[in-house]
């Protein structure tokens, strides 16, 4: 596949900007909370984002963090909370992960509490936790219905406090290795920083680091109904990281969540937190049948995600959806006193947006691409096999599973952001004393701002093509009608097909422009396509190799779990130009973990899907 490279104008100069000990890579929950520990163990940190200060995706985060607190439920405790989270997953998930994740839960929250977080509280001031869906005990801790964003005002007052410096405005588009450093060509492979577009100064910029940490998101806008926001979520993260020599695994598995909006088109995919069926909201057909009952009895509403969202998609395909292709979620029988209470960014989303008053009116939702469950291979430290590279958030992987357990994400974020800002801050310091006699990177290349070359940075130099936009749109329609909540081989080939033409035609000569400048606005858009194209590949190259049905991932050819064949994670690593796959056995439970597990995986874990 021929790749020309484009020329930036004449006036546009490589500048090497800023050199920092830890280089964080995304201003979420998972960014700031590795801020804060990195730079508490003594690392000189630095902040990017693309997004503006305070208004990470995390902010959409609504429903929940979850903690086995008991405060609710005095019987619930982590390994119950492992077992729910392990079992959720259709045990696809690494166990130690998710152990780590639900010890440290109770801290987490507590931490968050004792920097100021306003989370509900009982009259008695217990903390209140409430039934996420697949949850054994209540232990869903909420701020109204706009967690995530509470969460983010407590953590930027915390980096606030530090003076930990955030860079907005910046986009990202590639990691420096050892091997791009003049004199280190051949080295073993190690992080030293990355470089990408200032929006704001429209300048290409530069950073140097001993360490990395990338908190840059999933992948759901691949998809062109979706709850992250248009600008957000195109897979940057995992596409850095992928280009840089990581694996990736797990990337068949994306959570479509039941209840997104449909309507009016402007707000399709919007979510309809899941708090909204915590707090007791019911989810009803065009025939007005609370129609969970046929496909999972025990739970209903509070089903698995994966069980909920395909009862919502088989009911529209039959032609029992509504109006404008959804089902109705009804709280109308809930008093508006407690609808203004737990749901009041709901009660006023759907007013302003539907004009609805969801305490009489009933609310028109469907299915939404809404998590990855798969991303980048790190281990227990959040390490990827690049030294001094690590992935943290919806970046990381092997933590959920198949399929993600509501009010898990939040506290991903916070549990893993805390253990990466620490180990990332240690090797800095190992990478410094190594390093004292040595020239920085930017004291190697500081004399070549004004070398435009792109040939310099190899073939991931900044380029920019014609109509991305037409792309992008191509790509979510393409991976929306082919590689969605039901699969079957002969649309996911389809689906690959049209991802390799996409792909030829967007690296081709003629499509990439000779010459431009950095404020043009098609950059970012071209590189979002870029990242896409990646995602993409690997969703469905894995959902065609996974012949088997398992939480997130449902076949309509093979709608059976099949743990003789496929009780494994499926990875993809970059070889040359190619994408290549391979498949290697979930790690066995051990320890008490999984004594609680054969009591608590019953019959009803080998679900299947009718």
């Amino acid at each position: 596949m021929a790749f020309v490279l484009a020329k930036l104008a004449e006036n546009m100069y490589i500048r090497s900007t800023r050199s920092c000990d830890v280089l964080i890579i995304g201003g979420g929950s998972s960014g700031l909370r590795a801020a804060i520990e990195a730079h508490d163990a003594g690392a000189d940190v630095l902040i990017i984002s693309k997004n503006k200060k305070g208004d990470p995706h995390t902010v959409l985060a609504r429903g929940g963090i979850n903690a086995a607190l008991g405060t609710m439920d005095p019987e619930d405790n982590w390994m119950i909370h492992a077992a729910d989270t392990l079992r959720e997953g259709e045990l696809l998930a690494d166990y130690e992960k998710v152990e780590v994740l639900c010890k440290n839960a109770p801290d987490a929250v507590n931490e968050l509490v004792n920097w100021g977080a306003r989370f509900h509280r009982e009259k008695d001031g217990r903390l209140t936790q409430r039934f996420f869906g697949a949850h054994t005990y209540r232990r869903t801790v909420f701020y109204e219905d706009w967690t995530g964003d509470e969460i983010i005002r407590v953590l930027l007052d915390q980096v606030s406090q530090r003076n930990i410096e955030i860079v907005d405005d910046v986009y990202i588009t590639r990691l420096l290795k050892s091997g791009d450093v003049r004199g280190k060509k051949g080295a073993p492979d190690e992080i030293k920083g990355a470089f990408g577009i200032d929006l704001k100064k429209k300048e290409i910029v530069r950073f140097e680091c001993k360490s990395l940490i990338l908190g840059a998101g999933g992948y759901t806008r691949v998809y062109a109904v979706s709850s992250s926001r248009i600008f957000e979520n195109h897979g940057e993260g995992v596409a850095l990281a992928y280009e840089a020599g990581a694996d990736l695994v797990d990337r068949e598995m994306v959570q479509f969540h039941p209840t997104g909006m449909v309507w009016p088109e402007k707000a399709e995919g919007v979510l309809a937190t899941e708090a909204i069926r915590g707090e007791g909201g019911i989810l009803l057909n065009s025939n007005g049948e609370r129609f969970m009952k046929n496909y999972y009895p025990e739970r209903m509403e509070l089903g698995p995600r994966d069980i909920v969202a395909r009862a919502a998609y088989n009911e529209i395909l039959a032609g029992r959806g509504t109006e404008h292709g959804g089902v109705w979620l009804d709280v109308t029988h809930l008093s508006k006193e407690k609808i203004l209470d737990r749901l009041p960014t709901m009660y006023e989303q759907f007013k302003s947006i539907d004009g609805i008053d969801i305490s009489k009116e009933k609310m028109e939702v469907g299915p939404t691409a809404h998590y990855s469950m798969g991303g980048v291979v790190v281990d227990i430290k959040c390490r990827t096999k690049i030294k001094g590279l690590f992935a943290v958030g919806e970046v990381m992987s092997q933590i959920h599973g198949a399929n993600r357990l509501g009010g898990n994400s939040l506290l991903d974020t916070i549990v893993f952001g805390k253990i990466a800002g620490d180990h990332a801050a240690r090797l800095a310091k190992e990478v410094g004393e190594r390093q004292n006699t040595e020239p920085s990177l930017l004291e190697q290349n500081v004399n070549n701002n004004n070398n435009n070359n792109q040939k310099e940075f190899g073939d991931d130099g900044i380029f920019i093509v014609k109509e991305p936009i037409k792309f992008r749109n191509q790509i979510q329609q393409l991976m929306k009608l082919n590689a969605g909540i039901i699969r079957e081989e002969t649309r996911l080939q389809n689906g690959l097909k049209g991802i390799l033409e996409l792909k030829k035609e967007f690296y081709s000569k003629d499509n990439i422009i000779k010459e431009f400048k950095i404020d043009d606005e098609n950059v970012v858009l071209t590189w979002e396509v870029k990242s896409s194209l990646i995602a993409c590949e690997a969703i469905i190259r894995s959902a065609l190799m996974r012949q088997e049905s398992r939480g997130a991932h449902y076949r309509s050819d093979f709608p059976n779990l099949d743990d003789e064949e496929w009780n494994v994670n499926i990875y993809c690593r970059k070889e040359g130009r190619e994408m290549v796959l391979f498949k290697d056995s979930v790690k066995e439970i051990e320890g008490p973990l999984a004594d609680l597990l054969k009591i608590h995986v019953k019959a009803e874990h080998r679900r299947e899907f009718e």
